[in-house]
């Protein structure tokens, strides 16, 4: 499954979501191993990224 969060305005909660949405996919993966896949969460942003700001804060 792949999964991409974009928007070509800023301020929108594109990092917000993406976020959001990759630590409840670690989290169950983390729960159940079982022929799962880790999660991957990239910042593509190249103006600001930012979201490793919300991951470790």
């Amino acid at each position: 499954m792949r999964i991409a969060v974009a928007s070509g305005k800023g301020g929108t909660g594109k990092t917000t979501i993406a976020t959001s949405l990759a630590l409840s996919l670690a989290g169950q993966y983390k729960d159940d191993l079982r022929g799962k896949t880790a999660p991957l969460f990239l910042d593509c942003d190249v103006e600001a990224p930012n979201a490793h700001l919300f991951l470790k804060p």
